[in-house]
């Protein structure tokens, strides 16, 4: 004979802090899984850029917003031209 108690199987009784903490423990697990890479991993090889050491018309990275000075970019890796260009060229305004 079966018990008239709850259909779904035994109650489990959890503290607010036990699921706060279980909330905050799977949040973490998603960044993870969303991957939060440092920028330097992030960043994509030159030849895939199509990164040249010569600018293109009036672009060059020195102009982008994307460069970073003296000689980096936030999006292409290695050491960067400042007088350089990639396909990811955007104007600063």
């Amino acid at each position: 004979m079966k018990s008239a108690g709850n259909p779904l199987g035994p109650s489990i009784t959890v503290s607010r802090r036990a699921l706060f903490e279980g909330v905050a423990v799977a949040g973490a697990g998603a960044a993870l899984l969303l991957g939060t890479a440092s920028p330097a991993e992030a960043k994509m090889a030159q030849k895939d850029a199509g990164y040249q050491q010569m600018p293109k018309g009036e672009q060059s990275c020195s102009n982008c917003t994307l460069f970073v000075a003296p000689d980096a970019c936030s999006l292409v890796d290695g050491p960067i031209n400042p007088q350089g260009w990639c396909r990811y060229h955007q104007n600063k305004t």
